[in-house]
């Protein structure tokens, strides 16, 4: 047996067990190594999704005694590059086409009240500002950081290393921390 053959049966095997685990999944995932998944039953996959080695993708239902409700809803032909971390206790929708670089953080909470002090930080309710919603045929360039209550257009690409805490509308070029137009892409 040659070395692609292998690589691609055990990327095949882990395929199967992610898309049994999630609440559904289209045709053809590629799961490749050391993913970790948290809370599958919240999180659709449409057609031809992959994902490369490292991801992290999490819903939280319950965290130290708080409920939440979450959901990630990922469309066809999404592909993730390596050690990405996709978490959610609200709701993140990624539509069609999406190509996301490597270590990008997509999070829609966070770690209680920036002045609560009462506990230790990891044991506080985890809060959501709202909603991620990122357009179809966007590209998030590596290590950009989107968070909670916006919504990306279509056709944006996000650059390397922004920081994402607002909405944009269609077909940008988003730069910077915080990130702002840079251009319009027509």
């Amino acid at each position: 047996m040659g070395i692609i053959y292998r690589i691609k049966r055990i990327c095949s095997i882990r395929s199967k067990f992610f898309k049994y685990k999630l609440k559904s999944c289209g045709k053809h995932p590629l799961i490749s190594k050391n993913c970790k998944f948290e809370g599958l039953k919240n999180v659709e996959i449409g057609d031809n999704f992959s994902a490369q080695d490292g991801l992290w993708l999490a819903t939280y239902n319950e965290y130290y005694g708080f409920s939440y409700n979450p959901k990630i809803k990922i469309g066809n032909e999404v592909h993730i590059s390596r050690y990405c971390h996709i978490g959610s206790v609200n709701e993140i929708v990624i539509h069609d086409n999406v190509l996301i670089g490597n270590n990008v953080l997509i999070n829609d909470h966070s770690h209680g009240e920036t002045n609560d002090f009462s506990k230790p930080r990891y044991k506080l309710p985890l809060i959501s500002k709202g909603k991620i919603e990122i357009g179809e045929n966007c590209w998030i360039c590596d290590n950009a950081i989107i968070l909670g209550n916006i919504t990306i257009g279509k056709n944006c690409v996000i650059a390397a290393n922004s920081v994402v805490n607002k909405s944009f509308p269609d077909s940008c070029l988003i730069a910077g921390n915080p990130a702002k137009i840079i251009k319009l892409l027509k």
